[in-house]
């Protein structure tokens, strides 16, 4: 068995991007083989900026060999009259390479039919490694770059190809580069790198400065931040995050620490650690026992620890700057009163198409409103806070800090907040507006801070929905789908009871145009977003369509049903089938059932009628979806029953309306639920 290296060399690859196109290489590789029949062990993937590589561990020497038989035309056509193989039969012969006696007749469907078995030598594996330009040609890159008056985008120019098979090259040429065995080490610290074997790649590039597995250069750098931390008695957070764009830009890392002045430390913490996290890609440190920020910083370089003080230096100078900035910005916000950032908001808009600012906060304060109405027994002192927080929890948008650093809108009004005087309570749910701030991250911890975050996101929705500002496709600018699924996250969070399509009909009122379609809109793209998270649970996607059904889009009930027939369908699956194929047909003959009216007792013929009235009267007073699945479940007998001792379409017209009146007064409680006709009973 051999060792397969396939090494792109490029100009530096955005950090963002490198691991997302390490594995694509490395699964389309995998595809390629397959596809080819190319027998492999396994595929070790390498990245750094300047490089994409894998190594195919014990590669099949050549394919297997097959058989595959052709299939020819039918015996009445390959034979002529007099019973001599027909020109068609013949030429079929020709082109399939083959004699007159490999021929073998076979049945299909009835009818005689020619075939030719063909051995089919199996490619050898350089051959079918010649083509891995295929591979890289099918690569896709969210940006891309075209150069020289090459037609071909790649994610950055490409400098170098290494192909080797144990040690022979395997010849193949790419955006006019041919591929060879040398690669390139280090930028600064080394040359060129000879690739003697397949199999000898990483240890050859370690000699040169390179660390080429993205693992083990991320481990390095852990271990030197701890080695370091050890030696001072710090406590260094690594963020994970930090941690891998730190290991995508750097091919032989080395760490060390720096020290900035203390007299920065007057700024909220919340500044330094974005100023070095985000704007530095430092690592921050605190105190091991308070915890509290220090004033130093640990970066990590790409390259050795030559030179190091002049490079320590370079990162103070350039951190210095941010955090002088920072520092002023900060004291001049806390010269101005908390006012004067109100009376701004009245002047800026959020989009050009929606209202200021100002307008916003007074809507979100109309909507908690409403959210009080809906949500049961929510706490009023609670609710309380949350309509001050809605007062004024934009103010930071308009602050210099904010300007500076973007990322901290929300969190510098919780500081600026409590500095201004506002209670704990207050500023904390100004701090949580925009939680959670992606898919499955933090949620507001306070009652009072989800009901802002979730007024705020619910605005946002209704505005840019009805100035038509939706997402489509891939792109979604405003973050709407973000915003939608944080709505979803935190009422589930809050096991929050009420229906958004009737907050939705309340926001619209009379005065958004086309309201009916405003609210359909937004109901499905919420539902979208609530399909996403059931997806996740593991629910079956029939159940998640059934449910989506109802007209109504109450999450918390909708989760609860999603999880019950889940649960009854895996663990008994026969009922569930019966349960599932017995509502449907209630539901089939009475869904279209327009207007609903009285049954009549005196019109019912069989003691199986009067069972499902009962059933009827004990679905309506049923107060939760468990119950009424239960119901469903247990009355399945009981309508097989039915359908089998009574004619619903029956003669007599009076017995006729009042049955399919049954069948309609059960399908409106059916489909407020979920709807059975959209469940895969045969599995």
């Amino acid at each position: 068995m051999a060792n397969y290296l396939l090494e792109i060399g490029l100009e530096e690859i955005p950090a963002r991007f490198l691991k997302d196109l390490s594995n694509q290489l490395a699964e389309r590789m995998a595809n390629f083989l397959n596809e080819e029949q190319l027998a492999y062990a396994n595929i070790r993937q390498y990245a750094t900026p300047r490089r994409l590589a894998i190594l195919v561990e014990d590669v099949a020497a050549k394919q297997a060999d097959r058989f595959e038989k052709a299939k020819g035309p039918s015996l009445k056509i390959a034979k002529d009259d007099q019973g001599n193989w027909s020109r068609a039969a013949l030429g079929f012969l020709k082109g399939q390479g083959a004699e007159v006696e490999d021929i073998v007749i076979e049945s299909v469907k009835g009818q005689e039919y020619i075939f030719v078995e063909k051995h089919i030598v199996g490619q050898m594996a350089n051959e079918i490694l010649a083509k891995v330009d295929q591979v890289l040609s099918a690569m896709t890159f969210p940006v891309s770059m075209r150069w020289n008056q090459i037609e071909t985008a790649f994610i950055r120019p490409v400098h170098w190809l290494v192909s080797l098979l144990d040690e022979d090259i395997i010849p193949f040429e790419f955006l006019n580069i041919r591929a060879g065995r040398a690669s390139r080490g280090h930028r600064f610290l080394a040359g060129d790198v000879i690739i003697d074997q397949a199999d000898h790649y990483e240890n050859l590039l370690e000699q040169h400065n390179v660390i080429a597995d993205f693992n083990q250069r991320q481990a390095i750098i852990r271990q030197q931040i701890a080695d370091i931390e050890q030696e001072n008695q710090w406590v260094v957070p690594i963020d994970q995050g930090l941690l891998e764009e730190v290991t995508a830009i750097v091919e032989w890392p080395t760490a060390f620490a720096g020290q900035f002045d203390d007299k920065y430390l007057e700024i909220p913490a919340m500044i330094l650690i974005t100023a070095m996290r985000d704007h530095q890609r430092y690592f921050y440190v605190q105190d091991q026992a308070s915890k509290d920020l220090l004033p130093y910083f640990i970066s990590v370089r790409n390259g050795d620890s030559n030179y190091l003080d002049n490079v320590r230096q370079g990162n103070l100078k350039v951190l210095r700057a941010r955090l002088e900035d920072a520092l002023f910005f900060y004291q001049e916000d806390l010269k101005r009163p908390l006012h004067f950032y109100l009376e701004q908001l009245s002047q800026v808009k959020e989009h050009y198409k929606l209202g200021t600012y100002a307008e916003k906060q007074s809507r979100v304060g109309k909507i908690l409103n409403l959210l009080d109405e809906l949500i049961p027994n929510l706490d009023d002192q609670e609710f309380i806070v949350a309509q001050r927080a809605s007062q004024i929890y934009k103010f930071d948008l308009m602050t210099y800090i904010v300007d500076e650093f973007s990322e901290l809108q929300g969190h510098m009004g919780q500081v600026y907040a409590e500095h201004y005087g506002e209670s704990q309570e207050v500023a904390q749910a100004i701090g949580s507006q925009y939680y959670p701030d992606h898919s499955g991250g933090a949620l507001p911890e306070s009652l009072a801070g989800a009901l802002i975050a979730l007024a705020d996101k619910l605005d946002s929705l209704f505005q840019y929905f009805n100035v038509s500002l939706i997402p489509t496709g891939s792109n979604d600018p405003y973050a709407l789908r973000r915003q939608a699924m944080g709505v979803v996250e935190i009422i589930l969070d809050r096991q929050w009871d009420f229906d958004l399509v009737e907050l939705f009909d309340k926001l619209a009122g009379d005065k958004a145009e086309n309201s009916e379609s405003l609210i359909q809109a937004l109901k499905e793209f919420h539902q979208a977003r609530f399909a996403q998270l059931m997806t996740k649970e593991d629910i079956d996607h029939d159940i998640i369509e059934a449910i989506t059904a109802q007209p109504k889009l109450n999450l918390l009930e909708m989760t609860q049903t999603a999880r019950h027939l889940q649960t009854f369908k895996n663990q008994a699956a026969q009922d569930y089938r019966q349960m599932v194929e017995n509502i449907s047909r209630i539901v089939n003959l009475g869904r279209d059932i327009d207007e609903l009216k009285v049954i009549q007792k005196e019109a019912l013929q069989s003691k199986s009628e009067f069972q499902l009235i009962e059933w009827l009267n004990m679905v309506k007073s049923t107060k939760t979806v468990v119950d009424f699945i239960n119901l469903m479940a247990q009355a399945s007998p009981m309508i097989a029953t039915y359908f089998e001792e009574n004619m619903v379409n029956h003669e007599d017209p009076v017995i006729r309306e009042n049955r399919l009146q049954t069948m309609g007064h059960l399908s409106h409680y059916i489909l407020s639920v979920f709807d059975p006709t959209r469940l895969i009973s045969k599995f």
